[in-house]
């Protein structure tokens, strides 16, 4: 937040804080307060109501709307707040040089919500430190190890369920939370779950695609600047990449299964998925892709045992044509990509 900006901010609030923390008697107070305060409740009344509703649409400006109001609406309800402390503290004798102590601190607390806010936010969103940035983690899923970077754009789960001890390698606040479970990259973590979107919050560029890219990873960086331009189903590589150990997560959360070959052999035509075998091997049966139709095409996914217990999982989209020879040559890429993190 620039110095101009924080300025003009503390201003709209100082204001209406003002009108009510100066008010000299019990009546003034109680007037400004009725009269200022009502219209300022019904604002927001009629906002919850208007905001309920299932087509609401507050446009581009609502949202600038809604921040100035709640600006205005914070000093009045603070200045209401210290001013009756102060004609309360009056009433019960104590000196007027504490009364005024009292009134200047209320005063502080207007910037102090904008400010501490904006503070902490920032420092939330810190970049982690030189040395977590450029640790390696190693991490094992059942008995396949990974050495993932710091700097890649892993989701790495430890628990059975996504909702409890997950790391976004992407976010700043993950990173570091990471790095501190892992000491840097210099203890081994068990995970049961690592997932890797090609659709990442921001789209901002990963690190192993700025500068001279790995052969193993130049199919990655060029799916993941398609996704920019909402292309990122025209390149043979996966929109979602899934390591996991089956018997320790729950695969309903990430539409995950054990083997959609097995699925394939128990399907019946009232499931309303369409199983497409190609002629390659997922290494121990048939490779085998699970699709149902969306729009004019369809999402397809396969999974199955891939090493030490691991089992390995993607997704695509595809024509219903190309979805087995499409299908083979992104099994073909996924592997040949998660080649770059095997342990040295």
């Amino acid at each position: 937040m620039t110095t101009n900006l924080a300025l003009v901010l503390i201003g709209l609030a100082l204001v209406p804080y003002a009108v009510p923390a100066l008010m000299p008697t019990w009546r003034w107070w109680l007037a400004v307060t009725c009269i200022f305060g009502s219209p300022l409740a019904a604002l927001w009344i009629q906002h919850w109501i208007v905001s309920s509703r299932l087509n609401y649409n507050e446009g581009p400006g609502g949202g600038l709307g809604v921040a100035f109001w709640a600006l205005v609406t914070t000093g009045f309800v603070t200045g209401v707040v210290v001013r009756g402390f102060t004609l309360l503290f009056a009433a019960y004798g104590l000196r007027l040089r504490y009364v005024l102590a009292v009134g200047i601190l209320g005063f502080s607390i207007v910037p102090a919500l904008i400010v501490v806010p904006t503070w902490w936010h920032d420092w939330k969103m810190r970049p982690a430190s030189e040395a977590c940035r450029a640790a390696t983690f190693r991490v094992s899923v059942a008995d396949a190890a990974l050495s993932i970077p710091a700097t890649s754009f892993w989701n790495i789960y430890l628990g059975r369920t996504s909702s409890r001890d997950a790391y976004y390698l992407e976010s700043n606040i993950s990173q570091r939370e990471f790095c501190n479970a892992s000491d840097d990259g210099r203890r081994p973590v068990r995970a049961t779950n690592i997932w890797l979107r090609l659709r990442n919050f921001g789209l901002v560029t990963p690190a192993l695609c700025t500068g001279p890219v790995a052969d193993w990873a130049k199919t990655y960086c060029n799916a993941h600047e398609a996704a920019k331009r909402g292309g990122d189903d025209k390149i043979d590589f996966p929109l979602n990449i899934y390591l996991f150990a089956p018997d320790e997560v729950i695969l309903g959360e990430f539409g995950g299964t054990r083997s959609t070959y097995q699925d394939s052999l128990k399907a019946t035509p009232q499931s309303g998925d369409v199983f497409v075998t190609s002629d390659a091997s997922s290494g121990t049966e048939p490779l085998t892709f699970s699709c149902h139709q969306i729009n004019t095409g369809y999402w397809c996914g396969a999974f199955y045992s891939w090493r030490g217990g691991t089992h390995l999982g993607y997704t695509f989209q595809s024509s219903r044509e190309e979805i087995a020879a499409r299908g083979s040559r992104i099994d073909a890429e996924t592997h040949k990509f998660l080649s770059g993190f095997e342990p040295r």
